[in-house]
């Protein structure tokens, strides 16, 4: 690695560090705009009381039915949430392109803004259109993962397993003879356990949209070759088993833009990309 790699990559490392902190709390919102919901289950069940704050067991089937209501507007709320975090995402990886070009190399760095109206070759969903953060994202969204799933997938396999269990609540309660009050308890805990798939499907999102964003910055770069693939935090053995291919020949880790794979790797993941340049600027 050479002088001006190693200023380049070391600001890129603490950008991106500085953006893990940034996605933790865009993954809390996200939660929270899920939790919202919670009220409208208060709603349905209190709708449902008898005068003695009981359901009878004869209307448990409707009440699931009224249910899946709220499911929908579980993925609706989610969908939505989870769009403006990869958009936002994706401002700040190309933000931070910009800013480590500008900062750790002096260079002139208007490529990173041409990069989010310059129609991408590797992006073939986005034929036509420039890879700007909203359409970042929504490629993003309509892509199949490495999970075989695409976005929409996965909020409905979200939605549909917190309602499982909220509706598994709801019946024990009414057959049991439980209170509403207790059911709604026991409903503030469905929203408490299942929070972490939230925050966990945020995370993954945003920060695929981030390093995509740095992707292809690099793509539109007439001052980088390739990418390094840098395993996250946690080291987990697909990150480092990844970082170890040598897929072009150019040595251990090292991909150029079009191998969309490096930019998700795994739920969670929080592997990143730094810079190898190109001879003119090395």
């Amino acid at each position: 690695m050479t002088e001006n790699e190693r200023r380049l990559n070391e600001l890129l490392t603490e950008l991106h560090n500085d953006y893990l902190e940034t996605s933790a709390a865009m993954s809390d919102k996200v939660a929270r705009d899920v939790a919202s919901t919670r009220l409208q289950v208060v709603d349905l069940v209190e709708e449902y009381a008898n005068k003695d704050d009981t359901i009878n067991r004869t209307r448990v089937n409707t009440l699931l039915r009224d249910l899946e209501d709220i499911e929908r507007e579980i993925r609706s709320i989610t969908e939505s949430s989870l769009n403006r975090a990869m958009v936002d995402s994706a401002e700040i990886g190309y933000a931070d392109a910009f800013t480590a070009f500008q900062k750790a190399l002096g260079l002139s760095a208007d490529f990173v803004l041409t990069a989010k109206v310059a129609e991408s070759v590797v992006l073939p969903t986005l034929t036509g259109k420039s890879p700007s953060p909203r359409n970042l994202a929504q490629y993003l969204a309509q892509r199949t993962g490495p999970d075989g799933l695409t976005l929409s997938d996965r909020v409905w396999q979200f939605a549909g397993e917190q309602r499982a269990e909220m509706g598994n609540v709801l019946r024990r309660g009414i057959i049991r003879g439980d209170t509403t009050a207790k059911m709604v308890r026991e409903i503030r805990g469905v929203y408490e356990t299942e929070s972490w798939k939230a925050r966990r499907l945020a995370i993954t999102e945003s920060n695929t949209a981030y390093r995509t964003a740095i992707g292809y910055t690099a793509e539109k770069s007439k001052f980088v070759s390739a990418l390094r693939l840098i395993p996250g935090r946690k080291q987990s053995e697909k990150c480092v088993s990844k970082a170890a291919e040598d897929r072009h020949g150019l040595g251990a880790g090292i991909f150029l833009p079009s191998d969309t794979d490096i930019f998700s790797i795994h739920p969670n993941c929080t592997a990143y990309t730094q810079y190898i340049l190109s001879e003119e600027v090395r």
